[in-house]
């Protein structure tokens, strides 16, 4: 009797064994399945951009060159500030314009302004439009303060930051110039700061400069979680070094059809600051001229977009 049951237990052993050895290999797959569905939506969400205006976005075939008007009297925008109201802007009669404006970048992990890349508009677009839209308008009523904040939390919406966790000043800012709903809505595009092991893993296969621009999002969001962390280290991030290549079909100082009717070039001092020129031809009449909402977009898709504000800049 003994010698019949050691054969039994010895394949109940075999069966187990067997038996566990299949489930641990079905516990694997779903484990790394169940990762990879993780690191795809990561992936993803890190993939998707709060601001998408781009140089798609541009009338690319009404243009005129660069030298167009260049011997043309041309009005500044500054003389003129006692026509202007923070709802409609300017009222420009046909003729030559000119003011320089503070302006936004718009995309972290992009070459600055340089004089051999052309500009065109396109409307700010993407969906932290409207929040993104809002805090540079609202800015205008609030010359206390400074621009980099500003531009700060712009970053801070483009890398997909968490707000809660920016520093006390940020935030303070933040709720001067946003209302609660808008700092809410924040929160559906938010992510956390991953390691760079994380990162080289959801990014191997990324062709550039998509890559540069993920890694270089999430090296931000860890800055701005650091109270200590400056505007400096910000920027430098921010900004790559370099000039990304011209397109000779678009040079600088290019002129664009605005959709409301006249011509505009960009020339951009730097992405803080921006000179527009303005042709309004007779057949447009008289226009409106309000830069909030606009966006300077470089030929070159390694330059920064350039959010335009209101505010004019009329003594240095």
């Amino acid at each position: 009797m003994k010698k019949t049951i050691f054969p039994a237990l010895l394949l109940l052993l075999a069966m187990a064994t067997a038996s566990y050895a299949q489930f641990g290999k079905l516990k694997d797959a779903l484990n790394n399945g169940a990762s990879s569905l993780l690191n795809n939506k990561q992936l993803k969400l890190l993939q998707n951009q709060p601001i998408t205006t781009n140089f798609d976005d541009c009338n690319k075939t009404e243009l005129m060159p660069p030298g167009f008007g260049a011997d043309s009297v041309k009005k500044k925008l500054c003389d003129l500030k006692s026509g202007y109201s923070a709802t409609e802007g300017f009222s420009l009669k046909p003729g030559f314009y000119t003011g320089t404006f503070k302006s936004f970048c718009l995309q972290a992990g992009t070459h600055g302004p340089d004089k051999g890349n052309g500009y065109l508009f396109a409307p700010l677009a993407g969906p932290k439009e409207k929040i993104a839209r809002t805090l540079i308008a609202n800015w205008e009523q609030h010359p206390e303060i400074e621009q980099r904040k500003v531009q700060l939390l712009l970053w801070a919406i483009v890398a997909k930051t968490n707000f809660s966790k920016l520093s006390a000043d940020l935030q303070l800012t933040a709720g001067v110039l946003l209302n609660k709903n808008d700092i809410s809505a924040l929160g559906s595009t938010i992510v956390d700061y991953l390691s760079a092991e994380a990162m080289t893993k959801l990014t191997s296969n990324l062709p550039e400069p998509a890559k540069t621009i993920i890694e270089i999002e999430n090296k931000i969001r860890g800055l701005m979680y650091q109270a200590n962390a400056s505007y400096d280290q910000i920027e430098s991030l921010a900004m790559l070094g370099g000039i990304a290549p011209a397109d000779p079909d678009f040079p600088s100082g290019v002129w664009g059809l605005h959709p409301d009717g006249y011509y505009i070039k960009y020339l951009p001092h730097s992405y803080s600051k921006t000179e527009v020129v303005i042709y309004v031809p007779k057949s447009a009449g008289t226009i409106k001229f309000l830069p909030v909402g606009d966006v300077a977009v470089p030929a070159s898709r390694g330059c920064q977009r350039l959010g335009q504000s209101n505010l004019l800049v009329c003594s240095e």
